[in-house]
This record gives structure tokens, C-alpha cells and sequence, in this order.
């Protein structure tokens, strides 16, 4: 099923030109790069251990025991899909259909054991999908830091707030990029948020103005000296929305 759903998407995708997909493991299976690869698509997948397909690798202990960066591989010959098993901390399977596991390039690791940076063997493969998965991955991470739960029996609703909330992902990334850009410091993801919700709730609104004259207020007595309380300042999207915010006046205490 989950395989279904890759090849609906890739539908409008113009056929032979030796595009290059990149797949999460919850897609991936062994019949999927063979069915893309009949479109004319490669395929570069991570992989999850019951969906093998009886394909025998070494186990986790003696890649374990050969070190970091150990890997074993197998390549079905018929289809030319490599189902690849590399070792860094934890082992990680991969399959594709359109590169070798070579040229082996070494990369730095922090070794908790020896206290400092190791160089470890790393198949180039596993650094491609590395660069196109990465941002992925990162926008799932930020979209479970402050993700809008909602129940109900409307279900549609949660489909509804997960768009926004992948809009407000996306926005704080781009925003993220730009101050970068510019060498200017970025507000965290939260205020940002934060930012977001309160220009909603307050766009468009304006305070109602009394109509008459003012009341003839008492003479005032002798000062007193008090300390003036700061007010925080609205976001920008409510300061600039041109609409009239009229202070408020407190009657002295």
C-alpha cells in the first residue's frame, strides 16, 4: 500500500528521463525501485529489516565487530538493485537501483570511547541520500516540536491544522535562511509561532471609540511617583495592518 502511494505521486512525472527519487523507509520495499526503474526512475531508499525480502546480510554483532563504517551488500543481478547494509552506530540498510556502493569516502565521527574525532569509512551512497532526505527529515523534526493536536470526530480537521502547521515549518525555514543571509540574529521556531498566532488573532480588529466628551475628572491631588509599567508591543503584522489602535486611558489610582 505504502508503495501505492509512491507510484500515484510520481504519475505526472515525465517517464525515461532518469529522474532520481529519494524514499523515506515507510515507502520503501524491494518491488518498488523495480517498478520505478520500468518508468525509468531510480531510486534511493533507506530500508526496514522485515522488508528484505529473504535477502541474507551480515548481522548487526560481526559488522559490529569489524568496527564503524563496516558494510555488507548484495546486488540482485536480473533487476541491478543493490540492497546495501552500512554499520555507524547503529546499523542502516539501504536500497537503490542506479549506483554502486563505491568510491568509499571517510568522514569525520565523534568516538565516545577515545574522546575525539575518528575517521569512518562511508559508502557515497549513503552521503546522497544524506544531502536530498536531510531537509525531509528536519521538517518532520520541527513539525513534532509544536505540532496542533486536535481530537474530535471531524477527522478532516487534523489534515486541516497539520497543513498549517507545515506552512509554519516552512516559513520559519525560509525566514531562517534569509537572516542567515543577511548575518542577522533569528527568532526561535516557537516565537515565531507564537508570532503567527497572535497577528491572526488580532488582524483586522480594532478597539471601539466612546462617543460624547470625557467625564470632568477630580483635581488631582498631590503627585505620587510611581513606577510606569511596560506594555509589550504587539507583532508586526498588528502594528502595520492599518487599522486605528487608539490608546487606552486607566482612571489614576
Amino acid at each position: 500500500m505504502s508503495g501505492s502511494v509512491v507510484l500515484r505521486l510520481v504519475d505526472d512525472l515525465p517517464k525515461y528521463q532518469n529522474h532520481k527519487l529519494f524514499v523515506d523507509n515507510w515507502f520503501a520495499s524491494y518491488d518498488l525501485p523495480v517498478e520505478l526503474k520500468k518508468l525509468g526512475i531510480y531510486m534511493v531508499a533507506t530500508l526496514r529489516k522485515n522488508r528484505l525480502a529473504g535477502c541474507c546480510l551480515q548481522t548487526d554483532a560481526s559488522l559490529k565487530k569489524r568496527g564503524r563504517g563496516s558494510y555488507d551488500y548484495r546486488v540482485e543481478t536480473n533487476e541491478n538493485v543493490i540492497l546495501l547494509k552500512w554499520f555507524d552506530n547503529k546499523a542502516v540498510h539501504l536500497i537503490y537501483s542506479n549506483k554502486s556502493q563505491k568510491p568509499i569516502e571517510n568522514v569525520r565521527r565523534w568516538s565516545v570511547s577515545s574522546k575525539q574525532y575518528v575517521n569512518v569509512p562511508r559508502p557515497a551512497i549513503v552521503n546522497e541520500y544524506n544531502t536530498f532526505m536531510g531537509g525531509v527529515d528536519l521538517h518532520d523534526m520541527l513539525l513534532q516540536l509544536y505540532r496542533t493536536n486536535i481530537k474530535g470526530r471531524r477527522f478532516y480537521l487534523r489534515i486541516i491544522f497539520h497543513l498549517i502547521s507545515m506552512a509554519c515549518v516552512n516559513a520559519w525555514l525560509l525566514y531562517r535562511r534569509h537572516c542567515s543571509q543577511k548575518n542577522e540574529k533569528y527568532r526561535p521556531l516557537l516565537d515565531f509561532v507564537c508570532d503567527i498566532a497572535a497577528g491572526l488573532l488580532k488582524r483586522g480588529t480594532t478597539e471601539p471609540r466612546k462617543s460624547g466628551r470625557p467625564t470632568d475628572s477630580p483635581k488631582p491631588g498631590p503627585s505620587k511617583k510611581r513606577r510606569m509599567e511596560k506594555s509589550t508591543r504587539p507583532v508586526a503584522d498588528v502594528r502595520y495592518n492599518s487599522v486605528g489602535h487608539w490608546p487606552q486611558h486607566e482612571p489614576a489610582k
